[in-house]
C-alpha cells in the first residue's frame, strides 16, 4: 500500500472514532477538533516506528539464527564423538577376539642337563664299565686379609 492510502485510512478511522464518541455522548461535537499533529509529523513517527520494528525483527532473526547454529554445532560434535566411540568399541571387539583366539603362551625354559655319565664299550666279561659323573669345578677360596693394625 502506498503511504498516502495509509494516511487516508488513519484519518478516516480517527473521524469515525470521534463521531462514535460524539453519538454516545462521551464528548460533545463542539469539543471535537481535528488532531493537532500534522500529517508530516504523523508520517515521520510512523516511519520511525516501522524502522524500529524492522530493526527488532532483524535482531530477533539474528538471535534465532545464532541459536540454531549453536544447536547444529552441538549436534555435529555429538555425532563426531559417537562415531569415535563406535570406532573404539569395534577396535576393542577385535582385540578381544584376538585374545580369545590366542591364549597367552608361557615361555618354557628347559633345565640344563646334568653331566652325562660316560659309558664305555662292553668288556669281554660282559660287564660294562660305568664312570662316575664329573664333578663340577670347585670354587676358589681366597683368603681375607686382616684389616687390623699390627703392633
Amino acid at each position: 500500500m502506498s503511504e498516502r492510502s495509509k494516511e487516508e485510512k488513519l484519518s478516516e478511522y480517527e473521524r469515525d472514532y470521534l463521531e462514535r464518541l460524539a453519538t454516545k455522548g462521551k464528548i460533545k461535537s463542539m469539543q471535537r477538533e481535528k488532531p493537532t499533529i500534522s500529517e508530516e509529523e504523523r508520517t515521520r513517527k510512523v516511519e520511525e516506528a516501522e524502522k524500529i520494528q524492522i530493526e527488532s525483527a532483524h535482531q530477533i532473526q539474528a538471535a534465532s539464527a545464532a541459536k540454531i547454529q549453536s544447536e547444529l554445532d552441538l549436534k555435529k560434535k555429538q555425532e563426531f564423538l559417537n562415531k569415535e566411540v563406535i570406532l573404539l568399541i569395534d577396535e576393542l571387539k577385535v582385540l578381544k577376539a584376538q585374545l580369545e583366539k590366542e591364549p597367552g603362551k608361557r615361555k618354557v625354559t628347559k633345565k640344563k642337563a646334568s653331566g652325562k655319565r660316560k659309558v664305555t664299550k662292553k668288556k669281554a666279561s660282559g660287564k660294562r664299565k660305568v664312570t662316575k659323573k664329573k664333578a663340577s669345578g670347585k670354587r676358589k677360596v681366597t683368603k681375607k686379609k686382616a684389616s687390623g693394625k699390627r703392633k
